[in-house]
């Protein structure tokens, strides 16, 4: 390995933990893996080799190689602001969500009294297709454990551009019937109208949940028509 690579590693680090406003970072990727595995994987995973004498071997060198990269860090002001931006958008929705008649867990689970669920996923900052897509991936493969078969998944974005490449990840994923996406200022113009009378709980119910092949945005143009109409 080159100078500039070993220079390039030491300052690429992984927050594998934070705690009382301090970060536990790691320089090697394979111990932040080792970090932050799952339980049930770290209990499962190679389980035949843990007591080979080279699985204790290699172990060991890599523990006596990160174990220097691991530093503890303050949480900065900006680290602190962003976390107060993220309750403050995550309180948002689980407001709009409440307001609207769902039963809005603190897991982001919404339960109707209709008998549908759905499983809400606050995302407050832009995202890149590639991390949308993993998202995505991620949620659909854990959709029924934290929420049931049945549930739907809604994400709810910051705007309409992180709506758009949600979108399209749940198309590319093939996913458009069982997750939607829409825009928290979208979500609180749904309130605005339950609170005028022009949608109740059931009409918000198919519009958040992917009963129908529908655009939400659509959807409300459609209803934003009726009222200038009326």
């Amino acid at each position: 390995m080159s100078k500039d690579d070993r220079e390039s590693d030491e300052n690429c680090r992984f927050a594998v933990l934070e705690v009382f406003g301090l970060k536990l970072e790691v320089s090697n990727p394979r111990f932040a893996e080792l970090l932050t595995m799952d339980a049930k994987d770290a209990l499962t995973r190679d389980v035949r080799d843990l007591g080979t004498p080279k699985a204790v071997r290699e172990l060991r060198e890599e523990a006596q190689e990160a174990l220097p990269g691991v530093v503890l860090t303050p949480s900065t002001a900006k680290d602190d602001q962003d976390a107060a931006l993220r309750r403050q958008f995550r309180a948002r929705a689980s407001a709009a969500g409440a307001t609207l008649g769902f039963d809005a867990r603190p897991d982001g689970v919404w339960d109707s009294p209709t008998g549908v669920t759905i499983l809400t996923r606050a995302v407050d900052r832009p995202v890149s297709m590639a991390a949308a897509s993993h998202y995505v991936s991620e949620i659909s493969t854990h959709r029924e454990q934290l929420a049931g078969p049945d549930a739907a998944v809604l994400f709810i974005v910051d705007g309409q551009q992180s709506a758009d490449v949600f979108k399209v990840a749940i198309r590319q994923g093939h996913l458009y019937h069982v997750m939607r996406v829409i825009w928290l200022d979208h979500l609180e113009e749904i309130v605005r109208l339950q609170t005028s009378g022009a949608v109740d709980h059931a009409k918000a119910v198919i519009l958040l949940a992917p009963v129908a092949n529908i655009d939400v945005g659509e959807v409300l143009s459609v209803i934003r028509s009726a009222n200038v109409e009326d």
